[in-house]
């Protein structure tokens, strides 16, 4: 295909992509909100950190291999959430379950979905996780999160950090609304009135805005995880951490892993990088929970940073839903490999034939754990 050969990492299939989307598509998987400076921070500090590679280790044979929770991965990258991935492909979210169970990759189903949970389940991914956007509706959430659990999904992931949605001005300025062809499968569950509940109802700005103004609670306490327990059986994942006295929290709470996220840089802009705020998250946690971390992630030295600053794994986004729009399946499938083979290599040059070889030694200048100190603002400050 055409559109596969064009491009040679994941900073250049953005720009393929945007050549094939619509205008409105593109805006929303590309934008942030207001100024977007957390946007390109999520980008801007994995640069901050230099590799110090180690010689003379037998890297013939580099294993990449990992499970997290039970969920088995090729490499520690998994699949993150993302909305709507029929305004890139008309496969929709069955392209991308297809092509990261090809990889061997864990796959993250959102509730805002253009697929439905039958569909997922159909394409026998071994390893999904749903996501869970906390409605009002509790009998709702209830058989959304049971029908995971009955369809065979992993775990479910609770967003936490999208009590409101951003204000994502290019969506306000498109008038975003949902194109007829679509539907939010999972959100026809509920009892409002269809247009409302499919993103099409606004009478100015973006219907999405809409949509989780009037459904998503924004009431929601820690109250919430015991809840959850009650319903379920399945691993319980917090998304959207940044503070360490959170992630003490969601331990005490009983949560099963914490995802470090500021949701792509969509919600509170001016929110720190995921990956600042990591190795305090890390070091709360003290190894009680598996730490994964998503936003900014393009190459195989940004994961291979990120799992010497403590994490399990990270989440991959934007890049896959440009996969999708050039080729589908085969665009997903070619995203991960191409990452799959830049990880591969970072850590052969960096002598690491394994995870467990990884760690805070391969980073210059070392990373402090300290998120409040003197040097005001921890290994940002030191960089």
């Amino acid at each position: 295909m055409a559109h596969l050969t064009g491009w040679l990492n994941l900073l250049e299939v953005e720009e393929e992509a945007r050549k094939v989307l619509d205008k409105q598509a593109y805006d929303y998987y590309s934008g942030g909100s207001e100024s977007k400076f957390t946007v390109q921070e999520n980008r801007d500090v994995f640069a901050r950190y230099k590799l110090l590679p180690r010689m003379l280790r037998d890297v013939s044979h580099i294993d990449m291999s990992c499970s997290v929770l039970g969920i088995q991965s090729s490499m520690p990258v998994w699949v993150a959430p993302m909305a709507m991935h029929g305004l890139a492909h008309p496969d929709k979210e069955v392209a991308t379950a297809k092509g990261s169970a090809q990889m061997g990759v864990p796959y993250t189903f959102s509730t805002v979905a253009t697929s439905s949970f039958e569909e997922i389940a159909a394409t026998c991914h071994p390893n999904a996780v749903y996501q869970l956007y906390v409605i009002k509706n509790r009998d709702v959430v209830r058989g959304w999160v049971q029908k995971a659990e009955r369809l065979g999904f992993k775990a479910v992931m609770v967003t936490v950090d999208a009590q409101r949605l951003g204000r994502r001005e290019a969506d306000e300025r498109n008038r975003f609304t949902l194109p007829p062809h679509l539907a939010l499968r999972n959100l026809e569950d509920l009892s409002a009135t269809s247009q409302q509940v499919q993103a099409r109802a606004s009478q100015a700005g973006s219907g999405l805005t809409t949509l989780f103004a009037s459904q998503v609670d924004d009431s929601l306490t820690w109250d919430f995880i015991p809840w959850l327990r009650s319903v379920t059986r399945l691993p319980i994942m917090l998304k959207g951490v940044l503070a360490p006295e959170d992630a003490e929290r969601a331990v005490a709470a009983g949560v099963d892993a914490i995802v470090v996220s500021n949701h792509g840089g969509r919600q509170l802009d001016f929110a720190p990088s995921a990956l600042e705020m990591l190795p305090a998250i890390v070091a709360v946690v003290k190894g009680r929970v598996p730490v994964l971390m998503d936003g900014g992630v393009r190459r195989g030295t940004d994961v291979l940073k990120a799992l010497a600053l403590g994490a399990h794994g990270v989440l991959l986004g934007r890049p896959l839903l440009y996969g999708l729009a050039l080729g589908g399946q085969a665009g997903v499938e070619r995203v991960l490999g191409l990452l799959k083979a830049e990880l591969e290599l970072a850590m052969a040059l960096a002598g690491c034939a394994k995870l467990s070889d990884i760690g805070p030694h391969l980073l210059l200048p070392a990373p402090s754990t300290c998120a409040s100190c003197s040097c005001q603002g921890g290994p940002r400050s030191r960089l």
